[in-house]
Formats: structure tokens, C-alpha cells, sequence
């Protein structure tokens, strides 16, 4: 009797996991708003049940769009219920805040006392991007860089800029910058998740691998670059599952 107990317990435990996982999917965008002059896919890859990736993309009229990526350090319940309450505050204060390193001190001050009491922090990178003078401005709080591929040229860069993760410390400023894009050019926002991938031997996949990865897909459209990532990924790990939450948006200039 005490086996059987123990399966239905957790039977329903799936269940619950379950449903916590069908929910928190279904919070991330299904796929980016439309927007003349860049093209623009998503995905997440969880690791467990629920994790604490998130993203989120605000459009603010017809030519300006902002790009949010997010992690919840850890990928439990506590984790997916931090990531829940981020996506409630930020899309009740986004519109609020003229730029992407207020939206990060706003946010920062929103949600300091919920992450210092379950010692989480979270970090995140903002950018607004206008199809009018195609000028991408930035802040980042603590969060992976996003990998820039310059249309014709070899290599990549990565846009980072000052900025502490969020929930340590209050009245933090965060650095904004801004940079030029033109046609063909791509954008790669991500989550650690990829960059700390292992190899059969323990090496981490990484940015430089990451890079490589972007460059060779870079004929691909959106989703293919993102298929061509994963597959990457699938590979240098030698099949084995992903450790850590998977989360990337890609955004090509047309």
C-alpha cells in the first residue's frame, strides 16, 4: 500500500510539473511581433520541467520595437516563479520608461526585496531597436552579451556595456549604449545556458564556438540560424542533455 501511495504521489507531482510547464511556455511570446525591415525568431529549450529563462519583446509603434532576454540564476519552481513575476512587472512598467537603462533600474527597484528573499538574482539585457535610423541602444544587467555578425565580414563582436545583475544591490545605474546596423547584419540574444553546453571531455561550448556557429548559418533566415545553433549544440555535446535552460532570439536587418 505504501508503494502504491508513493506512485500516486508521484503521478501527481508529474502532473503538477506538467501543467506548471504548459503554463510558463505558454507566458513566452509564441513569436515576435511583426516589423517591416527586420526579421526576427524565438525559442526556448528548458532543461527540466520549468526554468528561469525569459523573453519578451514590447513593440512601441510602428518603426521601434524593444528586445528583452532574461535569467533567473537556477532553473527550478523557484526559479520559473521569479521569471513569472519579472514578465508581470516589466510589462505593466515597459511603456513607462524612455530607455533601455531605465527600464533595467526600474526593474532592478521592483524586484530587490522578492529576489533578496529567496537569495536569486536575475540578470538581463534590454535593447531597443528603430527601423528608422536602424540604431540599436542597449543596457545590460549582468547578462550574457548578445553576439553582433556584420553582414559580409568574418568574425563576430559582442555588445556588452556596465551593469551589475539585478536584485543585488538597490539604486544601481546601468550604462547605455548605442550602435549602428545595417542590411544583412545579425543579432544573437541568448542565455548562458548555451555558452556553458559541455562537451564529452568537460570543455565549455562557448562564445568563440558561438560565434562560429552564427557565422556559419548566417545565410539562414531567423529560424534556421536557430536550428543550425541548436544542432551545433546537440552535436559538441555527443548527445547528452542540456544541463541549464536554452533561450535565444534572433534578429536579422533587412
Amino acid at each position: 500500500m505504501e508503494q502504491e501511495r508513493l506512485l500516486l504521489t508521484y503521478e501527481d507531482l508529474n502532473r503538477e510539473m506538467e501543467t506548471a510547464r504548459r503554463i510558463q511556455r505558454s507566458l513566452l511570446p509564441q513569436a515576435p511581433p511583426h516589423l517591416l525591415g527586420v526579421r526576427i525568431s524565438c525559442r526556448s529549450v528548458p532543461a527540466h520541467f520549468v526554468g528561469g529563462d525569459y523573453y519578451d519583446f514590447f513593440r512601441r509603434d510602428e518603426n521601434t520595437i524593444d528586445v528583452v532576454i532574461a535569467d533567473v540564476s537556477g532553473h527550478d519552481l523557484g526559479a520559473a516563479l521569479i521569471m513569472v513575476a519579472t514578465r508581470g512587472m516589466l510589462r505593466a512598467n515597459a511603456y513607462r520608461s524612455g530607455t533601455a537603462r531605465d527600464a533595467l533600474a526600474v526593474l532592478n527597484e521592483l524586484l530587490f526585496d522578492d529576489l533578496t528573499s529567496t537569495e536569486l538574482i536575475l540578470s538581463m539585457f534590454y535593447a531597443k531597436y528603430s527601423i528608422d535610423n536602424r540604431l540599436l541602444s542597449y543596457a545590460n544587467g549582468g547578462h550574457e552579451p548578445p553576439l553582433l555578425y556584420r553582414c559580409g565580414k568574418e568574425g563576430c563582436m559582442f555588445l556588452d556595456s556596465d551593469g551589475m545583475v539585478l536584485g543585488v544591490m538597490q539604486g544601481a545605474s546601468f550604462e547605455e549604449k548605442t550602435i549602428g546596423l545595417r542590411e544583412g547584419d545579425l543579432v544573437l540574444f541568448y542565455t548562458d545556458g548555451i555558452t556553458e553546453v559541455n562537451g564529452p571531455t568537460g570543455e565549455l561550448f562557448g562564445r568563440d564556438r558561438l560565434c562560429r556557429s552564427v557565422y556559419r548559418h548566417r545565410g539562414a533566415p531567423p529560424e534556421g540560424i536557430i536550428d543550425g545553433i541548436l544542432s551545433d549544440l546537440a552535436e559538441f555535446a555527443g548527445g547528452a542533455s542540456f544541463a541549464d535552460d536554452i533561450s535565444l532570439v534572433v534578429m536579422k536587418v533587412d
